[in-house]
């Protein structure tokens, strides 16, 4: 066990090191300059968020008023420099998650 977390512990360190981590720790950077953009960005993630984890509906329409209202913010160029990055390390890590399953046989119950 303790060389999976070692080496857990080094993977870590590569991620850090990789274009994409640092690339969104720089837009993330270039945002937090901005209060009242970061603050928006969170209230209409959170609303997003809500609007794709309601049970037994089909949140479409207003995911694309969401979209509507908040139009202006996520147009802006921080804003819309630091979500490109936010999904590029998402993906990555995506495809580490998967990397790292791949093959192994686990049960559980999902609940």
């Amino acid at each position: 066990m303790k060389d999976v977390i070692n080496e857990s512990k080094n993977l870590n360190n590569r991620i850090k090191q990789s274009c994409e981590y640092r690339d969104y720790m720089e837009k993330r950077s270039e945002l937090l300059k901005y209060p009242d953009l970061h603050r928006q960005l969170g209230e209409f993630k959170r609303r997003n968020n809500e609007l794709q984890n309601r049970q037994g509906i089909n949140p479409y329409d207003e995911v694309i008023g969401l979209v509507k209202e908040y139009d202006e913010l996520i147009h802006n160029s921080v804003v819309s420099d630091f979500m490109k990055a936010e999904l590029r390390i998402c993906k990555m890590l995506q495809k580490l998650y998967e990397s790292i399953a791949e093959g192994l046989e686990f049960d559980y119950l999902d609940e």
